[in-house]
């Protein structure tokens, strides 16, 4: 690395990191609006208005659940063992994308029958996909990855690829069903479990590999 290049410590950017995370996450709540009900409140009134923000809390559930899935897969960060400008600027143009989770969640919380509001998700979306990618692919291709993961790099580049594709997917839904679209990011952490298990099973399994 060159003697003038920035040189910022992994654990700085993990840490900004979970704070991001952490205020994002809780922000999405936010959009979830309690009025004032016109008096007398009745049961009758509370259940008509507990129905009415159903969509909007499945809104908020997905958009928590995808938050998590990003932040459980910031985890490979941590084989990342050195850093240079140009990948903390990646990582902050991520983490950008990131915080801006809760305003899109909150315009298709309000306005999802719109397409340019599932329009604004699904771009919010691909924009964090594509950053992720490049995060791993810069990374990997300037050799400032651990040495264990080096076989591994190009399986896990391919595998970055699952939420660009899942966006671009849903941007053209958004053309035949606005709200339609939002649900295909419902797969986010589909993929991720299924990807996570299948990992771990084929680490066990070369694990109790007898050797030859």
């Amino acid at each position: 690395m060159p003697k003038h290049e920035l040189k910022v410590p992994t654990d700085r950017i993990e840490t900004l990191t979970d704070g991001i995370f952490a205020i994002a996450m809780t922000l999405l709540v936010l959009s979830i609006e309690v009025p004032t009900l016109p008096a007398p409140v009745t049961p009758a009134v509370f259940s008509a208005y507990v129905t009415s923000i159903l969509p909007q809390i499945f809104i908020y559930v997905i958009g928590f659940i995808l938050l998590a899935v990003f932040w459980m897969n910031h985890h490979i960060f941590y084989v990342i063992e050195r850093t240079n400008t140009t990948l903390v600027w990646i990582n902050i143009l991520w983490l950008m994308s990131i915080a801006l989770v809760p305003f899109s969640t909150a315009v298709i919380g309000r306005y999802g029958q719109f397409q340019l509001a599932e329009l604004i998700f699904d771009l919010n979306m691909l924009i964090i996909g594509l950053l992720w990618y490049a995060n791993w692919s810069y990374a990997s291709r300037k050799g400032l990855v651990a040495e264990k993961v080096v076989p591994y790099a190009v399986h896990i580049r391919r595998s970055n690829l699952a939420l660009p594709v899942l966006a671009i997917i849903a941007i053209m839904v958004s053309f035949i069903s606005p709200i339609g679209s939002f649900y295909v990011f419902v797969l986010v952490p589909v993929i991720f479990t299924v990807y996570t298990v299948t990992r771990r099973v084929k680490e066990n399994r070369a694990t109790s590999a007898p050797d030859n």
